[in-house]
């Protein structure tokens, strides 16, 4: 990695996690990564050290959702080269190391992202620059584009790329954070590269995130000024105001009868509980999908699965929970739901 090489491993925390953060930490010290150092910024109680973790409290940061502000402050008392950022719920698989440290150069790179089912979780996608509230879209491992980022729960970079381009510290959580800093990182013309042979974990642990949602509802407050029905239709579903959310989609569907469209009108229904409705949406989506829709057809073969596990209709959850394993095969939910059919299907 160069002269005086190293990692930096910049951790954020507001506290609510500390078995995330230990188990976290553990995973870093196992891999024995020659040179490195754990920073830690944010609220900790403390806990497991080898000498190289460096922990500073700044609760009010961390009370405060500022975690553009704790990840410059992470970054620029880095001592390496090599700067990862992360949040405190993330753990690097143990081949993780291996695997990366033989990859090519980078500035700034993510690497697959998966959650603790085993499914993608959001790695590498892209969102619409000038558009607040635009829905973010996958991308395939090797394709490129020019509204592409990494997400905030991973990131590594060069630490010259960082004193680049820092973090905007008037962003808080939820507030494309990640996304304007990777659209800055590519308008100064440094390139952006995911490395899907190492992963990492990163486990969406919902503790302690009540003052980031008051970021993001603040955050969708400024930037409010719709410019069409899909936006008030995804305004409100990122809301969770699945009742406003269902007329505005079913308006878009008219004239844009996409999978995304049909997708979001299923998981508004399933999240009602109205899942014959929801049922019927999924499957519009899958008969409408094209080729840029696979990432989210495991997604949409899992729903239907869970919603025929409900209705007691094992037979077509079985047969929706293999496809969804066919277009995501490490997708541990639908694995773990397909064993807990095999009982049920037996006794019937």
């Amino acid at each position: 990695m160069g002269v005086g090489s190293g990692i930096s491993f910049c951790v954020i925390t507001g506290g609510f996690r500390p078995d995330r953060m230990e188990n976290l930490i553990r995973s870093i010290i196992r891999m024995e990564v020659p040179n490195y150092e754990i920073l830690v910024c944010g609220w900790h109680p403390g806990g497991e050290t080898d000498g190289r973790i460096d922990y500073v409290e700044k609760r009010d940061w961390a009370g405060r959702a500022e975690v553009c502000r704790m990840r410059n402050f992470n970054a620029a008392r880095a001592k390496f080269d090599t700067i990862i950022i992360l949040d405190d719920d993330v753990e690097f698989t143990p081949t993780w190391w291996r695997e990366v440290r033989v990859l090519g150069d980078f500035d700034l790179a993510g690497c697959r992202g998966v959650d603790g089912n085993g499914n993608r979780w959001w790695d590498w996608q892209r969102v619409e620059r000038g558009n607040p509230l635009s829905a973010p879209a996958l991308l395939e491992y090797g394709e490129t584009h020019p509204d592409a980022y990494i997400s905030g729960y991973f990131m590594m970079m060069r630490k010259s790329v960082w004193e680049a381009v820092k973090f905007d510290e008037s962003r808080r959580n939820y507030q494309h954070d990640d996304i304007d800093f990777c659209h800055r990182v590519t308008d100064k013309g440094y390139s952006l590269k995911v490395f899907p042979q190492a992963t990492v974990i990163h486990h969406v642990d919902l503790r302690g995130r009540d003052e980031s949602e008051n970021a993001r509802r603040e955050f969708i407050a400024k930037n409010a000024e719709l410019k069409s029905v899909g936006d008030e239709a995804r305004f409100y579903l990122s809301m969770k105001e699945y009742l406003k959310a269902i007329p505005l989609y079913k308006k878009v569907a008219k004239n844009d009868p996409s999978f995304r469209t049909y997708y979001n009108l299923g998981y508004c229904y399933q999240q009602l509980g109205a899942l014959g409705n929801a049922a019927r949406y999924y499957l519009q989506a899958i008969e409408v999908s094209g080729s840029e829709d696979t990432p989210r057809l495991a997604s949409a073969y899992l729903h239907l699965g869970e919603i025929f596990i409900k209705k007691g209709h094992y037979e077509y959850a079985e047969g929706s929970l293999k496809k969804a394993l066919a277009f995501l095969p490490e997708n541990r939910r639908a694995e773990e739901l397909l064993d807990s059919l095999t009982g049920a299907i037996l006794a019937r």
